[in-house]
């Protein structure tokens, strides 16, 4: 199972980080978690039933991971800037750190909702996960991932709203 457990954890790598990423509020840190995650894939890979589909298996392992590392209080503040950030081409500074701010105020949000909506927001949204593969993850209908994510992206707009986004004093 090595070989083709080392093809799929290389597979599945950069989603793995996407994952990390969507969880944690700072990127290195997102970055270390997700390393974390495929080397305990890595080393409980004969617990995975190769019955079932990998992806799932693996997005748990990376899900714990991430809820560890918040749970030890490991995460770190969100990122203020850094010149690694702005000197790659593209957009313009001004853009980037206006993108940079609106994904950390969504992140910051995110961390405040209850993991559930938390949980089903990051499988939709940043995983880009289908309703049927988010169903059957979650073990529920359809329509209830549908109604679930309504709910949680209501929460999340009111936990953005309750953010102080730059207004002046």
């Amino acid at each position: 199972m090595s070989t083709e457990m080392t093809a799929l954890l290389t597979l599945y790598r950069d989603r793995v980080h996407r994952l990390a990423r969507a969880w944690l509020p700072d990127e290195q840190e997102a970055a270390e978690i997700a390393q974390e995650a495929l080397v305990r894939a890595w080393r409980n890979q004969d617990r995975y039933d190769q019955g079932q589909p990998f992806y799932p298996w693996l997005r748990t392992i990376t899900q714990n991971a991430c809820r560890d590392a918040l749970a030890r209080g490991r995460h770190r503040a969100a990122p203020g800037l850094d010149s690694e950030r702005l000197q790659s081409l593209g957009p313009s500074p001004l853009e980037r750190l206006s993108a940079r701010e609106a994904e950390e105020a969504v992140k910051a949000a995110l961390l405040t909702l209850p993991e559930p909506a938390r949980e089903i927001l990051i499988m939709r949204h940043y995983e880009d996960l289908s309703y049927a593969e988010i169903a059957e993850s979650l073990g529920v209908p359809e329509g209830t991932v549908m109604s679930r994510l309504f709910r949680a992206r209501r929460a999340l707009t009111a936990a953005l709203r309750g953010q102080d986004l730059g207004a002046d004093p």
